[in-house]
Protein backbone atom coordinates (compact mmCIF):
# COMPACT_ATOMS: atom_id res chain seq x y z
CA UNK A 1 0.00 0.00 0.00
CA UNK A 2 1.14 3.60 -0.56
CA UNK A 3 3.26 5.09 2.05
CA UNK A 4 0.43 7.95 2.34
CA UNK A 5 -2.00 5.81 2.74
CA UNK A 6 -0.60 3.23 5.26
CA UNK A 7 0.30 6.53 6.93
CA UNK A 8 -3.66 7.26 7.13
CA UNK A 9 -4.48 3.65 7.87
CA UNK A 10 -2.34 3.93 11.51
CA UNK A 11 -3.93 7.39 12.39
CA UNK A 12 -7.42 5.55 12.20
CA UNK A 13 -6.38 2.64 14.09
CA UNK A 14 -4.81 4.22 16.62
CA UNK A 15 -8.26 6.69 16.81
CA UNK A 16 -10.64 3.60 16.89
CA UNK A 17 -8.11 2.50 19.50
CA UNK A 18 -9.25 5.32 22.17
CA UNK A 19 -12.59 4.86 21.83
CA UNK A 20 -12.84 0.59 22.52
CA UNK A 21 -14.28 1.29 25.92
CA UNK A 22 -16.80 3.76 24.83
CA UNK A 23 -17.85 1.32 21.94
CA UNK A 24 -17.74 -1.44 24.72
CA UNK A 25 -20.12 0.65 27.06
CA UNK A 26 -22.86 1.04 23.69
CA UNK A 27 -22.37 -2.56 22.58
CA UNK A 28 -23.73 -3.54 26.06
CA UNK A 29 -26.55 -1.39 26.17
CA UNK A 30 -27.59 -2.21 22.79
CA UNK A 31 -27.85 -5.77 24.07
CA UNK A 32 -30.22 -4.16 26.62
CA UNK A 33 -33.49 -3.94 23.81
CA UNK A 34 -34.78 -7.16 23.71
CA UNK A 35 -35.00 -6.53 19.52
CA UNK A 36 -37.02 -9.75 18.31
CA UNK A 37 -39.68 -9.47 15.91
CA UNK A 38 -43.18 -8.39 17.22
CA UNK A 39 -46.43 -7.82 15.43
CA UNK A 40 -46.63 -4.95 13.44
CA UNK A 41 -47.76 -1.37 14.82
CA UNK A 42 -48.56 1.71 13.43
CA UNK A 43 -44.79 3.16 12.80
CA UNK A 44 -43.14 -0.18 13.87
CA UNK A 45 -43.97 -3.21 11.37
CA UNK A 46 -41.23 -5.10 13.04
CA UNK A 47 -42.88 -4.84 16.34
CA UNK A 48 -42.01 -1.77 19.02
CA UNK A 49 -38.58 -3.28 20.19
CA UNK A 50 -37.09 -3.37 16.96
CA UNK A 51 -38.33 0.28 16.57
CA UNK A 52 -36.54 1.37 19.45
CA UNK A 53 -33.12 -0.25 18.51
CA UNK A 54 -33.29 1.12 15.32
CA UNK A 55 -34.15 4.45 17.41
CA UNK A 56 -31.48 3.67 19.48
CA UNK A 57 -28.82 3.16 16.94
CA UNK A 58 -29.77 6.60 15.27
CA UNK A 59 -29.00 8.41 18.52
CA UNK A 60 -25.95 7.31 19.11
CA UNK A 61 -25.05 7.99 15.25
CA UNK A 62 -25.90 11.38 15.56
CA UNK A 63 -23.70 11.95 18.51
CA UNK A 64 -20.91 10.49 16.86
CA UNK A 65 -21.39 13.31 14.21
CA UNK A 66 -22.51 11.06 11.52
CA UNK A 67 -25.43 11.69 9.11
CA UNK A 68 -28.90 9.77 9.86
CA UNK A 69 -31.97 8.61 8.08
CA UNK A 70 -34.62 6.62 9.95
CA UNK A 71 -37.31 4.60 8.35
CA UNK A 72 -40.01 2.80 9.80
CA UNK A 73 -38.16 -0.88 7.88
CA UNK A 74 -34.33 0.37 7.94
CA UNK A 75 -32.16 2.89 8.43
CA UNK A 76 -28.82 4.24 7.10
CA UNK A 77 -26.26 6.34 8.61
CA UNK A 78 -23.99 8.20 6.21
CA UNK A 79 -20.57 9.57 5.39
CA UNK A 80 -20.94 11.60 2.65
CA UNK A 81 -23.72 11.29 0.03
CA UNK A 82 -24.21 7.82 0.86
CA UNK A 83 -27.43 7.82 -1.47
CA UNK A 84 -24.69 8.10 -4.60
CA UNK A 85 -24.31 5.14 -6.99
CA UNK A 86 -20.59 5.18 -6.14
CA UNK A 87 -21.00 4.71 -2.42
CA UNK A 88 -19.40 1.92 -0.61
CA UNK A 89 -21.92 0.45 1.50
CA UNK A 90 -22.37 -1.90 4.96
CA UNK A 91 -24.96 -3.80 5.61
CA UNK A 92 -26.33 -4.76 9.02
CA UNK A 93 -29.36 -5.14 11.21
CA UNK A 94 -30.54 -4.69 14.52
CA UNK A 95 -33.18 -7.50 14.77
CA UNK A 96 -31.96 -10.58 16.71
CA UNK A 97 -33.93 -14.01 17.06
CA UNK A 98 -35.49 -14.90 20.43
CA UNK A 99 -33.76 -15.58 23.10
CA UNK A 100 -34.65 -19.11 23.48
CA UNK A 101 -33.54 -21.47 26.58
CA UNK A 102 -30.25 -22.63 28.53
CA UNK A 103 -29.25 -19.28 29.00
CA UNK A 104 -26.24 -19.37 32.29
CA UNK A 105 -25.74 -15.37 31.45
CA UNK A 106 -28.04 -12.49 30.82
CA UNK A 107 -29.06 -12.57 27.06
CA UNK A 108 -29.60 -8.84 27.50
CA UNK A 109 -25.86 -8.06 28.14
CA UNK A 110 -23.37 -8.96 30.83
CA UNK A 111 -19.78 -8.57 30.56
CA UNK A 112 -18.53 -11.52 32.33
CA UNK A 113 -13.89 -11.78 32.58
CA UNK A 114 -13.42 -10.92 28.84
CA UNK A 115 -16.82 -11.65 27.62
CA UNK A 116 -20.13 -9.48 26.53
CA UNK A 117 -22.43 -12.25 26.50
CA UNK A 118 -25.78 -11.28 24.94
CA UNK A 119 -28.49 -12.38 22.29
CA UNK A 120 -26.85 -9.96 18.82
CA UNK A 121 -23.35 -9.67 20.63
CA UNK A 122 -21.99 -11.94 17.22
CA UNK A 123 -25.53 -11.48 15.50
CA UNK A 124 -25.11 -8.64 14.58
CA UNK A 125 -25.39 -6.15 16.96
CA UNK A 126 -21.69 -6.18 18.06
CA UNK A 127 -20.61 -5.91 14.31
CA UNK A 128 -22.86 -3.16 13.54
CA UNK A 129 -21.56 -1.40 16.78
CA UNK A 130 -18.15 -1.98 15.58
CA UNK A 131 -18.98 -0.51 11.79
CA UNK A 132 -20.53 2.44 13.50
CA UNK A 133 -17.25 3.52 15.72
CA UNK A 134 -15.19 2.77 12.23
CA UNK A 135 -16.95 5.21 10.62
CA UNK A 136 -16.88 7.27 13.66
CA UNK A 137 -13.57 7.33 13.61
CA UNK A 138 -12.66 8.30 9.99
CA UNK A 139 -15.50 10.82 10.52
CA UNK A 140 -13.36 12.52 13.22
CA UNK A 141 -9.98 12.66 11.25
CA UNK A 142 -11.93 13.77 8.19
CA UNK A 143 -10.24 11.09 6.43
CA UNK A 144 -9.92 11.64 2.53
CA UNK A 145 -12.61 9.28 0.89
CA UNK A 146 -12.89 8.63 -2.77
CA UNK A 147 -16.33 7.42 -2.18
CA UNK A 148 -18.66 8.10 0.60
CA UNK A 149 -20.12 5.37 2.67
CA UNK A 150 -23.12 4.11 4.02
CA UNK A 151 -24.37 2.15 7.07
CA UNK A 152 -27.72 0.25 6.07
CA UNK A 153 -29.41 -1.34 9.42
CA UNK A 154 -32.37 -3.43 8.40
CA UNK A 155 -35.11 -4.35 10.98
CA UNK A 156 -36.08 -7.95 9.94
CA UNK A 157 -32.94 -9.93 8.81
CA UNK A 158 -33.85 -12.89 11.26
CA UNK A 159 -37.38 -12.75 10.03
CA UNK A 160 -37.87 -12.25 6.20
CA UNK A 161 -35.64 -9.29 5.05
CA UNK A 162 -38.64 -7.39 4.12
CA UNK A 163 -36.35 -4.33 5.35
CA UNK A 164 -33.68 -4.80 2.89
CA UNK A 165 -36.22 -4.68 0.26
CA UNK A 166 -37.83 -2.04 1.09
CA UNK A 167 -34.50 -0.34 1.03
CA UNK A 168 -33.64 -1.91 -2.56
CA UNK A 169 -36.90 -0.18 -3.71
CA UNK A 170 -36.60 3.05 -2.28
CA UNK A 171 -32.61 3.73 -2.90
CA UNK A 172 -30.54 3.26 -5.71
CA UNK A 173 -28.03 0.41 -4.44
CA UNK A 174 -24.09 0.99 -3.42
CA UNK A 175 -21.30 0.50 -5.69
CA UNK A 176 -20.47 -2.26 -3.55
CA UNK A 177 -19.55 -3.02 0.05
CA UNK A 178 -19.69 -5.95 2.85
CA UNK A 179 -21.97 -7.27 5.68
CA UNK A 180 -20.26 -8.45 8.79
CA UNK A 181 -22.83 -11.21 9.50
CA UNK A 182 -21.28 -14.53 8.78
CA UNK A 183 -17.70 -15.21 8.68
CA UNK A 184 -13.72 -14.26 7.67
CA UNK A 185 -11.92 -13.98 5.72
CA UNK A 186 -14.76 -13.46 2.52
CA UNK A 187 -17.87 -15.02 1.83
CA UNK A 188 -18.00 -14.79 -2.36
CA UNK A 189 -21.05 -17.62 -2.36
CA UNK A 190 -24.22 -18.47 -0.82
CA UNK A 191 -26.08 -20.68 -1.25
CA UNK A 192 -30.15 -20.21 -2.12
CA UNK A 193 -32.47 -20.22 0.83
CA UNK A 194 -35.96 -21.69 0.73
CA UNK A 195 -38.47 -22.18 3.48
CA UNK A 196 -41.77 -24.39 3.64
CA UNK A 197 -44.40 -24.69 5.65
CA UNK A 198 -46.06 -28.19 6.01
CA UNK A 199 -49.27 -29.44 6.90
CA UNK A 200 -50.57 -32.46 7.38
CA UNK A 201 -54.54 -33.54 7.00
CA UNK A 202 -56.15 -33.04 10.69
CA UNK A 203 -56.38 -36.40 12.90
CA UNK A 204 -60.00 -37.38 13.49
CA UNK A 205 -59.85 -40.56 15.29
CA UNK A 206 -59.72 -40.26 19.41
CA UNK A 207 -56.18 -38.47 19.63
CA UNK A 208 -53.20 -39.74 21.42
CA UNK A 209 -50.92 -36.79 20.44
CA UNK A 210 -52.69 -33.58 22.58
CA UNK A 211 -49.93 -31.25 22.35
CA UNK A 212 -46.92 -30.70 19.89
CA UNK A 213 -44.61 -28.07 20.10
CA UNK A 214 -40.49 -27.48 18.57
CA UNK A 215 -38.58 -24.56 17.85
CA UNK A 216 -40.11 -20.77 17.61
CA UNK A 217 -38.16 -19.87 14.32
CA UNK A 218 -37.39 -21.95 10.85
CA UNK A 219 -33.77 -20.93 10.76
CA UNK A 220 -32.65 -22.50 14.24
CA UNK A 221 -32.11 -25.90 14.97
CA UNK A 222 -34.27 -26.44 17.90
CA UNK A 223 -33.16 -26.82 21.33
CA UNK A 224 -36.17 -28.17 23.32
CA UNK A 225 -39.19 -29.97 21.84
CA UNK A 226 -42.31 -31.12 24.03
CA UNK A 227 -45.34 -33.30 23.57
CA UNK A 228 -48.35 -34.06 25.59
CA UNK A 229 -50.14 -37.38 25.49
CA UNK A 230 -53.12 -39.16 26.47
CA UNK A 231 -50.84 -42.09 27.87
CA UNK A 232 -50.12 -42.82 31.45
CA UNK A 233 -45.77 -41.83 32.18
CA UNK A 234 -45.48 -45.57 33.46
CA UNK A 235 -46.56 -46.89 29.69
CA UNK A 236 -44.22 -44.42 28.11
CA UNK A 237 -41.67 -45.30 30.19
CA UNK A 238 -41.23 -49.19 30.02
CA UNK A 239 -41.10 -48.24 25.61
CA UNK A 240 -38.82 -45.37 25.75
CA UNK A 241 -36.54 -47.78 28.26
CA UNK A 242 -36.28 -50.41 25.65
CA UNK A 243 -35.46 -48.16 22.77
CA UNK A 244 -34.01 -44.90 23.77
CA UNK A 245 -31.95 -45.41 27.45
CA UNK A 246 -28.83 -43.50 26.00
CA UNK A 247 -31.33 -40.82 25.18
CA UNK A 248 -32.95 -41.60 28.71
CA UNK A 249 -29.39 -41.47 30.31
CA UNK A 250 -28.09 -38.46 28.76
CA UNK A 251 -30.86 -35.87 30.10
CA UNK A 252 -32.11 -35.74 26.44
CA UNK A 253 -35.23 -37.10 27.51
CA UNK A 254 -37.64 -36.83 29.95
CA UNK A 255 -41.21 -38.34 31.08
CA UNK A 256 -43.29 -36.75 33.41
CA UNK A 257 -47.11 -37.62 35.09
CA UNK A 258 -49.61 -35.16 34.32
CA UNK A 259 -53.36 -35.36 35.82
CA UNK A 260 -56.17 -37.91 34.12
CA UNK A 261 -53.61 -40.84 33.23
CA UNK A 262 -51.74 -38.33 30.71
CA UNK A 263 -48.18 -37.42 30.07
CA UNK A 264 -45.12 -35.09 29.10
CA UNK A 265 -42.39 -35.95 27.00
CA UNK A 266 -39.50 -33.08 26.81
CA UNK A 267 -36.96 -33.57 24.54
CA UNK A 268 -33.41 -31.33 24.79
CA UNK A 269 -31.14 -30.78 21.74
CA UNK A 270 -28.48 -28.72 21.09
CA UNK A 271 -29.46 -25.23 18.71
CA UNK A 272 -27.28 -24.11 15.80
CA UNK A 273 -27.89 -22.13 13.39
CA UNK A 274 -30.51 -23.67 10.37
CA UNK A 275 -27.79 -23.27 7.92
CA UNK A 276 -25.59 -25.99 9.63
CA UNK A 277 -27.99 -28.32 11.38
CA UNK A 278 -25.56 -30.86 11.48
CA UNK A 279 -23.64 -28.56 14.04
CA UNK A 280 -26.62 -29.04 16.09
CA UNK A 281 -28.92 -31.40 18.09
CA UNK A 282 -32.75 -31.04 16.49
CA UNK A 283 -35.02 -31.79 19.42
CA UNK A 284 -38.04 -31.68 17.18
CA UNK A 285 -36.67 -34.54 15.19
CA UNK A 286 -35.83 -36.66 18.36
CA UNK A 287 -39.42 -36.24 19.44
CA UNK A 288 -40.59 -37.38 16.19
CA UNK A 289 -38.37 -40.52 16.97
CA UNK A 290 -39.35 -41.02 20.17
CA UNK A 291 -43.60 -40.76 19.18
CA UNK A 292 -42.59 -43.12 16.57
CA UNK A 293 -42.04 -46.01 19.03
CA UNK A 294 -45.19 -45.30 20.54
CA UNK A 295 -49.00 -46.56 20.64
CA UNK A 296 -50.17 -43.50 19.03
CA UNK A 297 -53.40 -44.04 17.03
CA UNK A 298 -52.70 -44.71 13.26
CA UNK A 299 -52.86 -41.79 11.46
CA UNK A 300 -50.89 -40.15 14.41
CA UNK A 301 -48.17 -42.61 14.24
CA UNK A 302 -47.69 -42.71 10.37
CA UNK A 303 -47.35 -38.82 10.27
CA UNK A 304 -44.42 -39.07 12.98
CA UNK A 305 -42.54 -41.55 10.98
CA UNK A 306 -43.14 -40.06 7.82
CA UNK A 307 -42.21 -36.88 8.82
CA UNK A 308 -38.61 -38.15 11.12
CA UNK A 309 -37.79 -40.62 8.11
CA UNK A 310 -38.28 -37.52 5.14
CA UNK A 311 -37.12 -34.67 7.20
CA UNK A 312 -35.94 -35.64 10.75
CA UNK A 313 -33.60 -38.93 9.75
CA UNK A 314 -30.74 -36.37 8.03
CA UNK A 315 -29.46 -32.82 7.26
CA UNK A 316 -29.38 -33.38 3.61
CA UNK A 317 -32.47 -34.27 1.88
CA UNK A 318 -31.54 -38.10 0.83
CA UNK A 319 -34.47 -39.66 1.93
CA UNK A 320 -36.68 -36.95 0.45
CA UNK A 321 -34.40 -37.55 -3.12
CA UNK A 322 -33.45 -34.03 -2.90
CA UNK A 323 -29.67 -34.52 -1.83
CA UNK A 324 -27.26 -32.17 -4.19
CA UNK A 325 -23.94 -30.57 -4.11
CA UNK A 326 -21.31 -28.68 -6.07
CA UNK A 327 -18.23 -28.20 -5.56
CA UNK A 328 -18.67 -23.94 -5.13
CA UNK A 329 -20.75 -24.32 -2.39
CA UNK A 330 -21.09 -28.11 -1.07
CA UNK A 331 -23.91 -29.92 -0.07
CA UNK A 332 -27.75 -29.09 0.14
CA UNK A 333 -29.10 -28.97 3.71
CA UNK A 334 -32.26 -29.66 5.72
CA UNK A 335 -33.06 -27.90 8.75
CA UNK A 336 -36.53 -28.72 10.62
CA UNK A 337 -37.33 -25.53 12.35
CA UNK A 338 -40.43 -25.42 13.26
CA UNK A 339 -42.91 -28.60 14.80
CA UNK A 340 -46.43 -27.94 16.45
CA UNK A 341 -50.04 -29.23 16.45
CA UNK A 342 -52.50 -26.54 15.55
CA UNK A 343 -56.18 -27.35 14.87
CA UNK A 344 -55.58 -31.89 14.96
CA UNK A 345 -52.92 -30.98 12.20
CA UNK A 346 -49.23 -31.36 12.74
CA UNK A 347 -47.39 -28.70 10.98
CA UNK A 348 -43.96 -27.96 10.85
CA UNK A 349 -41.53 -25.18 9.09
CA UNK A 350 -38.83 -26.33 7.01
CA UNK A 351 -35.18 -24.56 5.97
CA UNK A 352 -33.66 -25.29 2.88
CA UNK A 353 -30.22 -24.28 1.71
CA UNK A 354 -29.32 -25.26 -1.80
CA UNK A 355 -25.99 -25.18 -3.70
CA UNK A 356 -25.67 -22.10 -5.98
CA UNK A 357 -25.15 -23.99 -8.91
CA UNK A 358 -28.26 -26.14 -8.63
CA UNK A 359 -31.59 -25.55 -10.39
CA UNK A 360 -34.02 -24.53 -7.81
CA UNK A 361 -37.23 -25.44 -9.63
CA UNK A 362 -36.34 -29.01 -9.82
CA UNK A 363 -35.83 -29.08 -6.27
CA UNK A 364 -39.10 -27.35 -5.24
CA UNK A 365 -40.81 -30.04 -7.75
CA UNK A 366 -39.21 -32.76 -6.10
CA UNK A 367 -40.38 -31.88 -2.81
CA UNK A 368 -43.83 -31.11 -3.48
CA UNK A 369 -44.05 -34.30 -5.41
CA UNK A 370 -43.65 -35.56 -1.90
CA UNK A 371 -45.55 -33.85 0.15
CA UNK A 372 -48.22 -34.35 -2.60
CA UNK A 373 -47.32 -38.66 -2.10
CA UNK A 374 -48.47 -38.28 1.39
CA UNK A 375 -51.39 -36.09 1.32
CA UNK A 376 -49.20 -32.70 2.78
CA UNK A 377 -49.98 -29.40 1.75
CA UNK A 378 -46.82 -27.58 1.04
CA UNK A 379 -46.75 -23.56 1.22
CA UNK A 380 -43.43 -22.09 -0.07
CA UNK A 381 -42.79 -19.25 2.78
CA UNK A 382 -40.08 -17.67 1.64
CA UNK A 383 -37.23 -17.80 -1.56
CA UNK A 384 -33.63 -16.01 -1.94
CA UNK A 385 -31.95 -17.10 -4.48
CA UNK A 386 -27.94 -17.95 -4.29
CA UNK A 387 -25.01 -15.28 -4.32
CA UNK A 388 -22.02 -15.74 -6.07
CA UNK A 389 -18.83 -12.75 -6.45
CA UNK A 390 -16.08 -13.99 -8.50
CA UNK A 391 -12.86 -14.32 -6.36
CA UNK A 392 -10.97 -12.10 -8.85
CA UNK A 393 -13.74 -9.23 -8.55
CA UNK A 394 -13.55 -6.41 -6.12
CA UNK A 395 -15.20 -6.43 -3.19
CA UNK A 396 -13.80 -9.99 -3.20
CA UNK A 397 -9.93 -8.95 -4.07
CA UNK A 398 -9.63 -5.87 -1.60
CA UNK A 399 -10.90 -7.49 1.35
CA UNK A 400 -9.33 -10.41 0.79
CA UNK A 401 -6.27 -9.00 0.82
CA UNK A 402 -6.43 -7.08 4.00
CA UNK A 403 -7.33 -10.68 6.25
CA UNK A 404 -4.66 -11.90 5.06
CA UNK A 405 -2.51 -9.32 6.76
CA UNK A 406 -3.41 -11.26 9.59
CA UNK A 407 -3.84 -15.67 8.55
CA UNK A 408 -1.96 -15.19 5.47
CA UNK A 409 -3.08 -18.79 4.08
CA UNK A 410 -6.35 -18.08 4.38
CA UNK A 411 -8.63 -18.85 1.68
CA UNK A 412 -12.34 -17.70 0.12
CA UNK A 413 -14.91 -19.66 1.68
CA UNK A 414 -19.00 -20.34 0.36
CA UNK A 415 -21.58 -20.72 3.47
CA UNK A 416 -25.37 -22.07 3.75
CA UNK A 417 -26.00 -18.76 5.59
CA UNK A 418 -28.00 -15.78 3.81
CA UNK A 419 -26.85 -12.09 4.53
CA UNK A 420 -28.25 -8.93 2.77
CA UNK A 421 -25.21 -8.90 0.71
CA UNK A 422 -27.90 -10.88 -2.03
CA UNK A 423 -29.91 -8.14 -2.55
CA UNK A 424 -27.01 -6.13 -4.30
CA UNK A 425 -24.44 -6.71 -6.64
CA UNK A 426 -20.79 -6.71 -5.54
CA UNK A 427 -21.33 -7.30 -1.87
CA UNK A 428 -20.01 -10.06 0.23
CA UNK A 429 -19.93 -11.22 3.78
CA UNK A 430 -17.19 -10.46 5.69
CA UNK A 431 -16.65 -11.55 9.34
CA UNK A 432 -17.24 -11.50 12.48
CA UNK A 433 -16.72 -14.90 13.14
CA UNK A 434 -12.89 -15.59 12.74
CA UNK A 435 -11.92 -19.97 12.04
CA UNK A 436 -10.71 -20.03 16.06
CA UNK A 437 -14.00 -18.19 17.51
CA UNK A 438 -16.56 -20.65 18.86
CA UNK A 439 -19.84 -20.06 16.67
CA UNK A 440 -22.38 -19.16 19.43
CA UNK A 441 -24.82 -17.22 16.72
CA UNK A 442 -28.91 -18.59 17.59
CA UNK A 443 -27.57 -20.35 20.54
CA UNK A 444 -27.56 -19.97 24.15
CA UNK A 445 -24.81 -17.69 26.05
CA UNK A 446 -23.92 -16.25 23.00
CA UNK A 447 -20.86 -13.68 23.41
CA UNK A 448 -18.07 -12.11 21.62
CA UNK A 449 -15.02 -11.73 23.96
CA UNK A 450 -13.46 -7.56 23.94
CA UNK A 451 -10.44 -8.43 21.93
CA UNK A 452 -12.57 -10.10 19.28
CA UNK A 453 -14.94 -7.42 19.42
CA UNK A 454 -12.08 -4.41 19.24
CA UNK A 455 -10.51 -6.80 16.12
CA UNK A 456 -13.70 -5.97 14.75
CA UNK A 457 -12.99 -2.13 15.25
CA UNK A 458 -10.18 -2.60 13.65
CA UNK A 459 -10.23 -4.39 10.70
CA UNK A 460 -13.66 -2.61 9.63
CA UNK A 461 -12.06 0.90 9.80
CA UNK A 462 -9.73 -0.73 7.62
CA UNK A 463 -12.10 -2.62 5.25
CA UNK A 464 -13.89 1.13 5.03
CA UNK A 465 -10.38 2.90 4.16
CA UNK A 466 -9.35 0.60 1.66
CA UNK A 467 -12.73 0.20 0.05
CA UNK A 468 -13.74 4.24 0.15
CA UNK A 469 -10.50 6.18 0.56
CA UNK A 470 -7.14 4.20 -0.97
CA UNK A 471 -6.44 4.54 -4.24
Amino acid sequence: MHTQNRDWENELLHEVSQHYAQAEATLLEFLRIPSVQEASIPEAPFGEPVRQALSQMAAWAKELGLQVNQTSHYLTIDLGDGASPEAVGILAHADVVPFGEGWHFAPTGQLVANKIYGRGALDDKGPAIATLFAMAALHRLNAPLNRPVRLIIGGNEESGCECIKKYAAENQPPALGFSPDANFPVIFAEKGIAMYHITLPAVTEEQRLLTLQAGTVVNAVPGKAEAVLNLTAADVNQILQNNFDRELAAGWLEVQPLPEDTSKITCLGKAAHGSQPDKGRNAAALLLHVLSNLPLNDAELNACRQLYQLFGHDYWGEAAGLATADEVSGQLTLNLGVLKLQDNAIQIDLDLRYPVTSEYNAIYQQLTKVCTANGWQIRESEHKAPLYVPTDQKPVTTLLELYREYEPQTQPISTGGGTYCRAFDNFVAFGPLRADMADVMHQADEYITREDFQFLQRIYTQAIWRLAGAK
